[in-house]
């Protein structure tokens, strides 16, 4: 049987985090000017904000495997791709505040000219891709690669939706294609308990630990194609979440 979730807590946090969340984007924009850099402006509050929330929530991060990274991609002074699985809404601001580095996601560009999102979106400096348009995806997504290959991480979940059912999803091409120009190494990530968090369609937040397994790189020049990358990721992937003794 089902554990019910809680409402009370939940409700609580929520009613406290959206004009807290106002609050945070104004002193992220009010830093930025300061500073000069909106990049800059949002991780210094971002972070900060979303691992306050995580703790209202009662949410338990951490992370395994950070330290066996080389120096140079834990310090962000080798741009690479985080690749992980995802099952939640709060993927991608627990990857935020979990990860050590400033990884930013690629996102439609419609998302943009959304109010509010997109402004917090373009001060945390994501990269945009275009979707509908063949020729202007193709030109997006040559500029995320250079922009990669000069300096800037990513994170970047390749089964393009979440998981309703906690099962890893084939990975999509995408992002393999850009790390295939860029030429920048790919992290497997192994995220784990997020489905129990918050799984899809559902607003009440339950206590629980969010656990972050993080894999050994994968560097582009060891593979013929961007085909074979996308499936060595995925093996990765699925390697961490079943668990240490399944890692290659």
């Amino acid at each position: 049987m089902t554990e019910p979730r809680p409402f009370l807590r939940p409700l609580l946090v929520w009613a406290f985090g959206a004009p807290a969340l106002a609050v945070a984007v104004f002193l992220a924009f009010l830093t930025a000017l300061l500073r000069g850099n909106g990049v800059k402006g949002f991780w210094a509050i971002a972070p900060g904000y979303i691992r306050l929330m995580s703790w209202l929530f009662g949410i338990r991060r951490s992370i395994e495997g950070w330290e066996e990274l080389p120096v140079e991609i834990r310090e962000g002074r080798q741009p690479a791709i985080f690749v992980g699985n995802h099952t939640s809404l709060l993927d991608p601001p627990l990857l935020i505040a979990t990860l050590p580095s400033h990884p930013v996601f690629l996102a439609k560009q419609e998302l943009g000219y959304v109010p509010f999102l997109g402004w917090v979106i373009w001060l945390a400096g994501f990269i945009f891709i275009h979707r509908g348009h063949r020729g202007k995806a193709i030109q997006s997504l040559h500029r995320a690669a250079k922009r990669i290959h000069d300096g800037q991480s990513i994170a970047a979940f390749p089964e393009g939706t979440r998981s309703r059912s906690g099962q890893l999803l084939p990975f999509k091409k995408g992002v393999f294609n850009v790390a295939w120009e860029a030429q920048v190494p790919l992290i497997p990530l192994g995220i784990l308990g997020g489905r129990h968090i918050l799984p899809a369609d559902a607003w009440r937040v339950a206590p629980g630990d969010y656990h972050m397994r993080v894999g050994r790189p994968v560097n582009p020049k060891d593979h013929p194609t961007a085909e074979s990358l996308k499936r060595a990721l995925e093996g990765r992937v699925r390697a961490l979440l079943e668990g240490p003794d399944h890692i290659a």
